[in-house]
């Protein structure tokens, strides 16, 4: 449960029915239920709170109140966001803003209007949160409500924090403290306090940040005993050990009086989650300053409460914290076991995890890859030092490490059903004749190689830092694109012999000609076929392809005859992109050889390209148009004549089609580009076959002419025709254009990726 600003302004807002009215007539009773509900929010007993809600709910449906409704639906959605079902409270808020604009009652459409607000700052949707908020406060402002507006200002001081706006931030938490103090909140006023001092610390003022978190322990202690203030003692706390290693120690001092303080308030009020919180925090700063064996015992503790409270967004923190102190004590095999059940605990909560993006990035992979990895890290040294118990700890930890590609892929995409096709997958392992199935993970101190061969496993260690090897990759791919040097030789020859040399004996003792290859986020921005051995490319020995993870749509050899083509393109150029001017040329050959249907240019609209894919289920769908893969998915798009084509566009067109009974076979985008070692973007390539519902797509890494996109695209199509495989197809295709003196530099050729099924 994350620390959270209740709704002392906001409950105080809502307290809109009669309280003179008798008690034993309707009204009274939904006004004491309402009433009941408080009383037990204010405890921190959510449930009961939210049982009161529902019950006043329903008494005032039953009699027509619709101002006691709306407070009902408001309150109740207040419950189920501090509880974390944001979907409910949201539609239990919009009901209670819809309500009291019907009614026209000022005070409670700028309560829930404030509630809303503050729930879409809490999912992480700004642009929704601030027109709310907004509102909430101006209205507050009519009405003279001074505890409301001072709830409002402080979420728009959040907002504005988030988004940088630190003037305007610092202003309105003034004005908000200044009216929190003239309403006599003290619970509120700290929690403002607290809020400023992280805004201090953003602006990097550590003194200014530890006078204020000192100022608001001391309100919080002096008020009277509540859930909410029990909470802001906690996140004061939180602030202080903000950044990394051991706080200063008047920041420590200060985090070991508010987490105290949290905890006294836990034990006065009988509150198992926030006593929870203030323990496995106590625990959270003994590891911080090296006392292992208190930090243990503390959270221990947490771990009790938090099971006893039955929430599970609490246990995984704390075994997740346990394991790291287990493991610094050598006891390993018990850290196992914290580890294995925080990753459980933690996508067991997973929906329920608002995710931010910040420069493109997900705030899940940020704060919880760590765990996903330091288990992985542990299962992969104990598999190596227990042979027998190796392959099931290899399995277990690759395992961990596709929940987090999976992860990873919903949060690009904003997709949790990415994996709509989940059912009808199968391992890539199952189905690999020929091919060897390459999993690198990358750690802090060392790669770990894991190579399936048909059900055989195999571990390399290989001793390069992840920080190390990132800075290869990074140099490697920016030579790469320079196709007027060979300078991409020495990063190409070096990552090909800590990659692929030290598995070689097994790759030739078991006649490999494919690779298959699921990258990490440090090696997914590379095209594997552009390694090299000191004589020859990898592209020579193998064919590669490109899994975003271990699990493949419905996976079968492509059909040599039969298949049904949609092929598009835009060779005007539109939208501010350049012509293409060999576009035409490109979508004939392609059509001489798959047949099927064309629209170019006009032709290609996006009403069009929707028609047609409503109206035949076409197996293979090939695009010659510019397009983006971003760090931003909202700037990840195909170009159509008209406009851009978004990843959600081509799912719903291409996936959910009406006549669509079967993945699409095949999607080639040819003039596509992925931003520049941007490991966010490639993830977004990397997973459109899956988004798109295709079984296979093939795409690039950056643009080329598109003379010589065409070219390749066009053999790769006439060597599919011929029975290939997709991925021999597309190694023949780039072997053909390397051969010309034109396009012999890997500029050209290496870019084009086969992502997904390569049969």
């Amino acid at each position: 449960m994350r620390p959270h600003r209740l709704l002392g302004a906001i409950l105080a807002a809502l307290l809109l029915a009669s309280g003179s009215a008798p008690a034993q007539d309707g009204r009274g009773a939904v006004v004491d239920r309402l009433a009941r509900g408080t009383a037990a929010f204010r405890t921190g007993d959510i449930a009961a709170a939210t049982g009161a809600w529902s019950e006043a709910l329903r008494s005032a449906r039953q009699i027509g109140a619709a101002d006691l409704e709306a407070e009902a639906l408001a309150r109740r959605g207040e419950a189920n966001r501090v509880a974390g079902y944001l979907d409910r409270a949201r539609e239990d808020l919009r009901g209670a803003l819809a309500t009291a604009e019907a009614g026209g009652n000022q005070k409670l459409i700028a309560a829930s209007s404030g509630a809303l607000g503050n729930l879409e700052l809490v999912a992480q949707h700004p642009e929704s949160a601030e027109p709310l908020l907004t509102r909430a406060r101006d209205l507050a402002r009519q009405l003279g409500d001074r505890g409301l507006m001072a709830s409002t200002g402080n979420d728009l001081g959040n907002l504005y924090t988030a988004g940088g706006r630190f003037p305007e931030a610092a202003q309105a938490y003034a004005d908000a403290l200044g009216n929190a103090e003239a309403a006599r909140d003290e619970v509120l006023a700290g929690t403002i306090d607290i809020n400023t001092a992280r805004l201090a610390l953003r602006r990097n003022d550590p003194a200014a940040a530890t006078t204020l978190l000192t100022r608001a322990v001391a309100r919080l202690e002096r008020a009277p005993p509540s859930y909410a203030g029990g909470l802001a003692l906690v996140s004061a706390g939180n602030t202080a050990l903000e950044g990394t290693g051991p706080p200063p120690p008047d920041r420590q001092g200060l985090a070991e009086r508010a987490f105290r303080a949290a905890q006294n308030v836990a034990d006065r009020l009988r509150n198992a989650t926030l006593s929870s919180l203030a323990r496995g925090n106590l625990g959270r700063l003994a590891e911080r300053t090296n006392r292992t064996g208190t930090a243990s015992a503390l959270t221990d503790r947490a771990l009790f409460e938090a099971q006893a409270a039955s929430a599970p967004e609490l246990s995984f923190r704390w075994d997740w914290q346990q394991g790291r102190l287990l493991h610094r004590q050598g006891q390993d095999d018990a850290a196992l076991s914290n580890y294995r059940r925080a990753v459980a605990g933690l996508q067991s909560v997973r929906q329920d995890i608002p995710v931010q993006y910040q420069d493109g990035r997900s705030s899940y992979r940020t704060t919880f890859g760590p765990l996903y990895r330091e288990f992985s890290d542990l299962l992969l040294r104990r598999a190596t030092a227990d042979p027998a118990r190796a392959a099931a700890l290899r399995n277990e930890a690759r395992n961990t490490i596709e929940q987090l590609k999976e992860t990873e892929l919903q949060d690009y995409f904003r997709d949790s059903c990415i994996a709509d096709f989940k059912a009808r997958q199968r391992a890539i392992e199952t189905i690999a004749p020929g091919a060897a199935v390459l999993y690198p993970i990358s750690l802090d101190d060392r790669v770990e190689l894991l190579v399936n061969i048909g059900q055989e496993q195999h571990q390399f260690t290989i001793p390069v830092s992840e920080s190390a090897l990132r800075a290869e990759v990074q140099r490697f791919r920016e030579l790469l694109e320079k196709r007027t040097t060979n300078e991409y030789l020495v990063p190409a020859r070096r990552l090909y012999d800590q990659i692929i040399r030290p598995i070689e004996p097994l790759l030739a003792a078991n006649r490999i000609d494919t690779i298959v290859v699921v990258p990490d986020p440090v090696l997914r921005v590379i095209p594997f076929a552009a390694l090299h051995d000191g004589r020859n490319f990898l592209i020579e020995r193998y064919a590669t392809a490109v899994a975003p993870s271990l699990q493949l749509i419905d996976p079968k050899p492509l059909a040599a005859g039969g298949r049904t083509a949609l092929i598009l393109g835009v060779a005007q150029g539109v939208q501010g992109f350049v012509d293409l001017p060999n576009v035409p040329r490109e979508v004939a050959a392609v059509q001489q050889i798959e047949g099927g249907k064309v629209l170019v240019d006009a032709g290609f609209n996006t009403a069009q390209f929707a028609a047609e894919l409503k109206q035949v289920p076409y197996s293979v769908v090939h695009i010659a148009s510019h397009g983006q893969f971003n760090t931003d998915p909202k700037q990840t798009f195909v170009l159509a004549y008209d406009r851009q084509l978004t990843m959600d566009d081509l799912e719903a067109d291409i996936k959910y089609g009406e006549r669509r009974t079967n993945a699409l076979e095949l999607l080639v985008l040819s003039a596509c580009e992925t931003a520049s070692g941007d490991d966010r973007a490639a993830l977004g390539l990397a997973g459109v076959a899956l988004k798109a519902g295709a079984r296979s797509a093939v795409a690039s890494l950056w643009y080329i002419s598109d003379q010589a996109s065409g070219d390749l695209v066009t053999d790769f199509h006439r060597n599919l025709k011929s029975g290939m495989s997709k991925a021999q197809a597309l190694r023949g295709a780039q072997r053909h254009l390397a051969a010309s003196q034109r396009y012999a530099h890997p500029a050209y050729w290496a870019p084009f990726l086969l992502i997904g099924n390569w049969l």
